[in-house]
């Protein structure tokens, strides 16, 4: 939410109270829209209960429209650790909402990773170690 927002202070939210609010959201087709349309179906909802006032194409343009005070969103928490620290945003959790989605790395059978490669899957292993597979 935008750092002036009357939520800036909580740690947390209902769902049910997000849906007054402008919800700004990515694209239809892009990953991270239908990893939260999944999590809004298994709570028995869809964005047609939301008032969504903006669809966009990457996460930074909704992160600078939050932060202008077009409406709030529902993104991971990864892409806006930057943005709370600096309380450029106020962030926090939806109650009982789990927004996941899965990640690939596809490679050639026939060659093996460059160090700098390796070290990248690494890193990301390291961040999700119960996914890592």
């Amino acid at each position: 939410v935008p750092a002036d927002h009357p939520w800036a202070g909580r740690k947390s939210v209902a769902l049910a109270d997000v849906r007054g609010e402008p919800l700004l959201v990515r694209e239809r087709g892009s990953g991270s829209r239908e990893a939260l349309e999944r999590a809004l179906g298994e709570h028995g909802t869809d964005l047609a209960a939301f008032r969504v006032a903006g669809e966009m194409g990457s996460t930074q343009a909704i992160k600078q429209a939050v932060r202008a005070g077009v409406g709030i969103a529902l993104i991971s928490k990864r892409a806006v650790e930057d943005e709370c620290r600096a309380s450029l945003l106020a962030c926090l959790r939806v109650k009982d909402l789990k927004v996941a989605r899965a990640f690939y790395l596809v490679t050639h059978r026939e060659r093996s990773r460059s160090p700098l490669a390796q070290a990248f899957v690494e890193f990301v292993e390291s961040q999700a170690p119960e996914r890592a597979s």
